[in-house]
């Protein structure tokens, strides 16, 4: 006779402990490098899955195509379901930088990037050209193109100047 598996919402329960502090239900069993929970699956198919992904499924149901599960606490090994919000993949990259969390480093853009040719006087005189944007582009060394960036604001388009 086969082995019964336990339905996964008793085996999750049994593997995390609640923060009083935070409320996060805080995964105590096995956690992947990136600091992530998971647990074992068997169902359709065994295999491992993301703790607070199970955590999801288990208190809401499936999780639709292409949708993430997101922390609303960003502690990774939190899997209380009030904690998590579904949502694309884009969703969490805009999550993470407004968070500030990532290698985003956003003191690092305009003129304060390692790689910066201009300035923001530099930019500011650029737009403020009448002439043609080969000549402009001459002028700083740059390329036609990247000087047609500048002007349709595509490229340096958060002038601190003009945030004030």
């Amino acid at each position: 006779m086969g082995i019964v598996a336990r339905p996964l919402s008793e085996r999750l329960q049994e593997k995390y402990r609640i923060n009083d502090q935070t409320g996060c239900w805080e995964w105590t069993a096995s956690v992947k490098r990136n600091g992530y929970g998971q647990i074992g699956v068997r169902e359709p198919k065994p295999t491992m899955l993301d703790a607070h992904r199970a955590s999801w499924m288990v208190h809401n149901g499936p999780i639709p195509k292409g949708l993430c599960v997101l922390h609303r606490c960003d502690n990774k090994i939190c899997v209380n379901p009030a904690h998590l919000w579904l949502g694309t993949q884009r969703d969490n990259t805009a999550d993470m930088i407004l968070k500030g969390r990532g290698n985003f480093v956003t003191a690092h853009r305009g003129e304060d990037h390692y790689a910066a040719k201009l300035t923001w006087e530099m930019v500011r005189a650029i737009r403020a050209d009448t002439r043609t944007q080969v000549a402009i582009a001459a002028d700083y060394g740059l390329r036609q193109g990247y000087i047609s960036l500048i002007k349709l604001r595509k490229k340096w388009r958060n002038d601190p100047l003009e945030s004030t």
